[in-house]
Parts: structure tokens; sequence; C-alpha cells
């Protein structure tokens, strides 16, 4: 792991976002200046390694995690609390990988994604939800159902898969 304290270093705070006005707009603007910000680049062209969390992409190239990543930042910088930001790992309509960041809102899960300037819904996205960081620990990965969340941790191997893509 490359910043250990990005993940471990949590703050006390609500655990959703109220969705006024405000936040609306913030959610929509970091979105769209990010996507614009980074240049898509998968890890393995840039780093020649299949999997690397970059926290510092802005201004460069960088993969879907790291436009996830770089969102999350630009939310706690802003004020939201870190506990409703989690990262999520899907399968797009494309059937490919793709890391998403979700925003735990008083109105829902919304979906900052870097494939689209779009703030949505996460039962609007018509992904296949995989896996998201846990609530409670976000070095812990809890898979995701159709219906919600699995009570149990996913198979070791799953998460390596996945990340690793």
């Amino acid at each position: 792991m490359h910043n250990l304290a990005a993940c471990t270093n949590r703050t006390a705070g609500p655990p959703e976002v109220a969705l006024d006005e405000h936040n609306r707009a913030l959610l929509m603007s970091v979105n769209a200046q990010v996507n614009d910000a980074i240049t898509y680049e998968p890890d393995m062209e840039q780093f020649g390694v299949a999997n690397r969390w970059q926290l510092d992409a802005i201004g460069g190239y960088g993969d879907c995690k790291a436009y996830a990543l770089a969102k999350r930042q630009a939310l706690l910088d802003a004020g939201l609390p870190d506990g409703a930001l989690r990262i999520a790992i899907v399968r797009t309509p494309q059937d490919e990988l793709h890391a998403v960041l979700t925003v735990d809102t008083n109105e829902g899960n919304l979906v900052l994604d870097s494939l689209t300037p779009e703030i949505r819904s996460w039962s609007q996205t018509g992904y296949v939800w995989l896996l998201r960081q846990s609530s409670d620990d976000p070095l812990r990965w809890v898979t995701l159902a159709q219906s919600g969340y699995s009570p149990s941790p996913p198979e070791t191997d799953l998460v390596g898969k996945i990340l690793a893509h």
C-alpha cells in the first residue's frame, strides 16, 4: 500500500451528506473538474503493474481508481464527511471492471463516475455492483448484491482479482 494514511485517518462526522443545493452543486462541480483534470491511462501502461492506487493524478494520467480517489480527496477538502465517501468496484454493461466514488446522502447513494458527467443514484447506473469499502473500515471491502449489502466478507481471491484489474 502506497499511502496507508489515506485509508486509515478517518474523522468523525455524519455518516451521510445532506443533499442541499450547495452540496448538490459541489458534487457536480467536483465530478466535472476531476473528469477533465485527469487523462485516462491504465496502470499497466503508466506504471508497468496491473494495479496501483494513485492519489496524485490531477493534471496527469490515471485509471478509474485515480479518478475516484481524486474526487474523494476534493470532497474531503471541501468539508464533506469521509464516512460518506466510499469507493466501489462495479462491472459495466461492457463487462469491464470499473471503480467509482459513492456518496451516501440523505436522499440515497449517489455515484461520481469518470465515465459520465452525470451524478446518478447507484440504481440508475446500469452497473453490476461487486464491492464497496466498508463504512466501518475502509481497508475492508464488502460484497454488494442487487438488494444491498451482503453480510459476509468477500472471498480474498475475488478482491485481489478485482482490485488488480
